[in-house]
This record gives structure tokens, sequence and C-alpha cells, in this order.
């Protein structure tokens, strides 16, 4: 966090329109009430005033990261913890929440589709499972596997 307010390019334009006027540093630091050393660092610099870029806290979540939770939240209706234990990473449900709200457009994709079984499918099905149901009776080959206790 910084020591002091940051300076605007405004105010600092105003430090050295006062300077080619011909005002002091005093003259100067009491028109704008800023430090001395602010001042002068304005006026000395051979670069144009810049303040430092700030590096703030890592994020937790990497961009695939990010994008792994936006393809969740937008191809699935999940609630927000689901999504997070959906993302197998160890981060809050709020993060999960900021990175939904980031995205700021969600990309709603449809699911896909299962198309309704037609009714020879449907036959064909009934048929295997009858056919099947006689062998897990003991009647055929499956009934000595399943029937078998493992001695």
């Amino acid at each position: 966090m910084p020591k002091a307010s940051q300076l605007s390019n405004e105010e600092m334009s105003k430090i050295l329109h006062l300077k080619l006027l011909g005002k002091t540093n005093k003259e100067i630091l009491k028109l704008l009430s800023r430090s001395k050393s602010m001042i002068y660092h304005v006026l000395t610099r051979e670069t144009p005033y810049e303040p430092k870029p700030r590096s703030g806290r890592t994020r937790v979540t990497d961009i695939r990261s990010d994008r792994r939770i936006q393809k969740i939240s937008s191809s699935q209706k999940m609630s927000v913890r689901e999504i997070t234990r959906a993302s197998w990473l160890q981060i809050s449900k709020s993060t999960v929440q900021r990175r939904i709200i980031e995205f700021g457009y969600m990309i709603h994709e449809k699911m896909p589709l299962r198309l309704p079984l037609s009714k020879l499918h449907i036959s064909k099905r009934l048929q295997w499972a009858r056919n099947h149901m006689s062998l897990a009776s003991g009647t055929g080959t499956w009934g000595g596997v399943l029937s078998y206790g493992g001695k």
C-alpha cells in the first residue's frame, strides 16, 4: 500500500506550470499542499512522472482454470459450490463467483440432447435383457459365475 496519495496528471501539470511562471518550490508546496520531496522529484525528473505499478496480491487461479470455470458455468446449470468442487482447485466459492462476474457475459451452451429411443431400439433392448436374464438366473453360463463364492 502506498504511503501517500498518488499524484495525478493534473497536479503534475500544475506543478510544472507554476514553476514556469517563476514560483519557488516553497510557494508551490503551499499552493498545492504537497510535500517538498514530491515537488522536487517532479521538477528534477528527466522522464515523465508515473506512479509505480502496484503488484497487488497474486491470483489464486491462472488463465486456464479461469477458462475451465467459465466453461463449466456456461455449459451446465450448476451452483457456485458445485462449480468449486468440479474445478478441483482449492478456491473459495466467492472466488468462483468473482471469476463468473469478471467474464461479463456468459456464452450459454445448450446441453447436448439425447434423442429418444425408437420403437425398434426399445424392442431390441428388451429382447437383449430377456435373453440375458435367463443367464443370470443360473440356467445359463452366467449362473455359475454369479453364484461362485470364490472358494
